[in-house]
C-alpha cells in the first residue's frame, strides 16, 4: 500500500513568531539590543533600561523618541511591520539599526508585554498589552513623551529555552555589555541601566567618544587612548587605540561599530590584528574603539539574524583602512613600550647549594637551585642582603628540595612523602646509617640520567624515558599537606592604594555577590563600576596573583579560591622537586626511577605535561624490522 504525502499547510503566527524568537532573541540581552535598537531609530536622546532577575522577570525600555500612533501600536506587533523599509531595493541601502520587523512580534510571543507610546504633541498615551501574542487588553494611559515598552517573564511558555538561560548575576553581566556596546556606538545618547532598583550605569548625553570611555573604563585609561582619524574615498575611520602596553589576553576591549551599528565581523577583526602586527605578542589583544562610516550601499547587514556580521562589497579596502591606520598611529607613538612595567619584570638567579660539613650528615653533590623574584617598584625600599619580610613579619620560606633532604620525612613538610622517597625508610638519619646502596626493584635492570634532564629507565619490558623534574615534581604534588596551602599563612596586605583589576560587565556583575565570601579568605574588594573590582586587601602570599583571571575564575563557576589554593601547592611542588639540568648520582636516578612502581598517578605533572614516555621491546623490534 503506497503511502499518501503528508499535507502542507501554514504555521500559525504564534507558532511563527517563536521560531523567529529562536533565531533574534537568544536571551534577555538580545531583548534589550532589539528594544534599544528602535529607540534609537525612533530619534531618542535618553534611554532608560530596567531589569529584574537578569531579564527573565523584567525588562523595560523607556525612550524620549518621537513615538507611535495609537493606530499604530497593533502594526507594530505584526510580522514584518516596519517602518524603515518601503520596497525591495530599501534592502540594499539599509540606514537604521532595525528593518525587519521581527523584534516585537517574536518578543510578544515568548513574553507577557506592554506597549505604550506618546507621539510627541500628543496629550497622551495609548498601551497595549500581550500574552503569548494573544491582546489581553488595551486603552489610553497617561506618560511622558515616548515609548515604554515592558516585557515580563520572558520564555513562560517556552520553558526549553528557559532553563538555558544562566544565574542571574550572569544575564545581568550580559545585559551591562549590551547597553555598554550600544552607549559607545551612540556617545551622544544618555544611557541608563538599572538592576533591581539599583543603578548599574547613568551615562549622561552629549558627550563624545573619549568621554563616553571615560566614564566607562576611567579617566586615566581614557586619557591614555590615541586619537584615529583617517579617509579613504567614501569611507571615514575615527575613534580611538590604546597603546601596546594595555594590551590584554582576550579582546574584550576590541569594540568597532558600522555606521553606529557594533559588530564582530570576522573582517574587521582580522584587520585590528593585522594592525597591530609587530607591536604585540600574537596571544595579546590590544585594545580599539573605532567608528567606521561608509555608504549603506556598500555594505550588506542583512546576512545574520542579529545583524553582529556584515558583508561589504569592498573588503580590501575596509581592511586596508583599518590596518594602516592602526599601523601609523603604533608606529607614531612606539616610543617607551615595554609590556612589563619595572615592578613585574622577573629577574632570574642561580646559587649553588653545598651542604657545610658538621651538619650529621653526608655531604651532597652540588645543587643548582633557580629562583624567581621579581623587583619592587622604584618607591619601596628594600636592604641590600636582607630576607624579604612579608606582612606577617617572618622571613620568606624558602622551598628548595635537596635530594635526601633530611625534612623529607616529617609530615606536613613540603618535602614529606607517604611512600619513602629516594630509597629511604623515612628517618631524617636514614642516610647516615644504611650501609649502602639501596637495590632497585627487580623489574627495573638499569636506570641512567640523559643530558641531565632525563631518566633513562630499562626494564623487563622495555624502556622508559622520564622527565626528572616533572616526575618529581608530581610525586611531591601528591604527597604535600593541603594545610600548606592556606591563604592565612602569612597574613593579610592592607593595600594603601587599592588595586582596580578591569573585567567584562558580565564577570563583573556575576563576580559581585559573591565578594562578601571572600572576605573569610582576606580578600577585601568592591565593585567600581560596570568594569571595575577594586582589590583593597589580600592575603600576603597572593602578592602576585593575576587577579584577572582569579575574578574570570570566580565568575565561570565560583572555585577561584581553590583553583589559587591548587596553584600553591603546584608552587611548592615545582620549587621542591629537582631541577631540569641538575646532575643526579647513581643512587638518587635509582630512587627516583623507584617512585614510578611505587607510586600512582604520575603519568602527568600537576601541569598535565607528560613525565614519562615507554616503549615496549617488542615495539623497537618492529621500528628496527627485526
Amino acid at each position: 500500500m503506497s503511502i499518501p504525502p503528508p499535507e502542507i499547510h501554514l504555521l500559525p503566527d504564534l507558532v511563527a513568531n517563536q521560531i523567529a524568537a529562536g533565531e533574534v532573541i537568544e536571551r534577555p540581552a538580545a531583548v534589550v539590543k532589539e528594544l534599544v535598537e528602535n529607540s534609537l531609530d525612533a530619534g531618542a536622546t535618553r534611554i532608560t533600561v530596567r531589569i529584574a532577575d537578569g531579564g527573565r522577570r523584567l525588562i523595560e525600555v523607556e525612550d524620549d523618541g518621537h513615538g507611535m500612533r495609537p493606530e499604530d501600536l497593533k502594526k507594530a506587533l505584526g510580522r514584518h511591520a516596519t517602518s524603515k523599509l518601503r520596497c525591495a531595493d530599501d534592502l540594499f541601502r539599509i540606514a537604521t539599526l532595525g528593518f525587519r520587523g521581527e523584534a516585537l512580534p517574536s518578543i510578544a510571543a515568548v513574553s507577557e508585554l506592554e506597549l505604550a507610546s506618546r507621539p510627541h504633541g500628543a496629550l497622551g498615551g495609548y498601551r497595549l498589552a500581550l500574552a503569548a501574542g494573544t491582546v489581553t487588553g488595551e486603552g489610553p494611559c497617561g506618560m511622558s513623551e515616548g515609548t515604554r515598552i515592558a516585557v515580563r517573564n520572558l520564555f513562560w511558555n517556552v520553558p526549553a529555552r528557559l532553563k538555558f538561560l544562566k544565574a542571574e548575576a550572569s544575564e545581568t553581566g550580559h545585559v551591562t555589555d549590551q547597553v555598554m556596546r550600544l552607549a559607545l556606538a551612540h556617545p551622544a545618547v544618555a544611557f541608563q541601566l538599572i538592576s533591581q532598583d539599583e543603578p548599574v550605569l547613568d551615562l549622561p548625553p552629549g558627550g563624545d567618544l573619549r568621554g563616553r570611555i571615560r566614564a566607562l573604563y576611567g579617566a586615566s585609561f581614557a586619557d591614555s587612548l590615541l586619537p584615529v582619524v583617517r579617509t579613504s574615498g567614501a569611507m571615514e575611520l575615527t575613534g580611538f587605540v590604546a597603546h601596546p602596553r594595555e594590551a590584554k589576553p582576550t579582546a574584550k576591549r576590541q569594540f568597532t561599530f558600522l555606521n553606529g551599528r557594533w559588530v564582530r565581523d570576522r573582517l574587521l577583526v582580522a584587520a585590528v590584528r593585522d594592525g597591530f602586527k609587530g607591536f604585540l605578542e600574537p596571544r595579546l589583544h590590544g585594545a580599539v574603539f573605532l567608528h567606521l562610516e561608509l555608504d549603506p550601499g556598500q555594505v550588506d547587514v542583512n546576512v545574520h539574524p542579529t545583524k553582529s556580521e556584515v558583508r561589504f562589497r569592498g573588503e580590501g579596502e575596509v581592511f586596508a583602512l583599518i590596518s594602516k591606520a592602526l599601523q601609523e598611529i603604533l608606529t607614531e607613538h612606539q616610543g617607551n613600550f615595554s609590556l612589563l612595567r619595572p615592578e613585574e619584570r622577573p629577574v632570574i638567579t642561580a646559587r649553588t647549594i653545598v651542604r657545610p660539613a658538621g651538619t650529621g650528615a653526608p655531604p651532597l653533590a652540588p645543587t643548582i637551585v633557580v629562583q624567581e623574584r621579581f623587583l619592587p617598584p622604584a618607591s619601596a625600599e628594600h636592604q641590600s642582603g636582607s630576607p624579604e619580610v612579608r606582612s606577617s613579619g617572618r622571613p620568606e620560606e624558602s622551598t628548595t628540595l635537596e635530594l635526601g633532604h633530611p625534612r623529607a620525612a616529617e609530615p606536613g613538610s613540603p618535602y614529606h612523602s607517604a611512600t619513602p622517597p629516594y630509597g629511604t625508610t623515612g628517618r631524617p638519619d636514614d642516610r647516615t646509617t644504611r650501609p649502602g646502596p639501596s637495590p632497585a626493584p627487580p623489574h627495573i635492570r638499569r636506570v641512567l640520567q640523559l643530558h641531565d634532564m632525563f631518566l633513562l629507565i630499562e626494564t623487563d619490558a622495555g624502556i622508559r624515558l622520564v622527565d626528572q623534574h616533572a616526575l618529581h615534581e608530581k610525586a611531591l604534588f601528591l604527597t604535600l599537606d593541603p594545610k600548606r596551602a592556606s591563604l592565612q599563612v602569612d597574613g593579610r596586605q592592607e593595600l594603601l592604594v587599592p588595586r582596580p583589576v578591569e573585567l567584562t560587565a558580565a564577570e563583573t556583575a556575576a563576580v559581585k555577590p559573591l565578594l562578601p565570601a571572600l572576605r573569610v579568605h582576606s580578600i577585601e574588594a568592591e565593585v567600581f563600576g560596570p568594569t571595575t573590582v577594586l582589590v583593597r586587601a589580600h592575603p600576603a602570599r597572593l602578592k602576585r596573583l593575576d587577579w584577572v583571571r582569579f575574578f574570570a575564575d570566580l565568575a565561570a563557576d565560583g572555585g577561584a579560591v581553590e583553583i589559587v589554593q591548587e596553584r600553591i601547592l603546584h608552587r611548592l611542588a615545582c620549587h621542591g622537586a629537582v631541577k631540569a639540568g641538575q646532575r643526579l648520582n647513581d643512587e638518587e636516578c635509582r630512587d627516583l626511577a623507584r617512585l614510578l612502581f611505587e607510586m600512582d598517578g604520575l603519568e602527568h605533572c600537576p601541569h598535565g605535561r607528560p613525565t614519562t614516555l615507554d616503549l615496549k621491546w617488542d615495539d623497537l623490534a618492529r621500528r628496527f624490522q627485526r
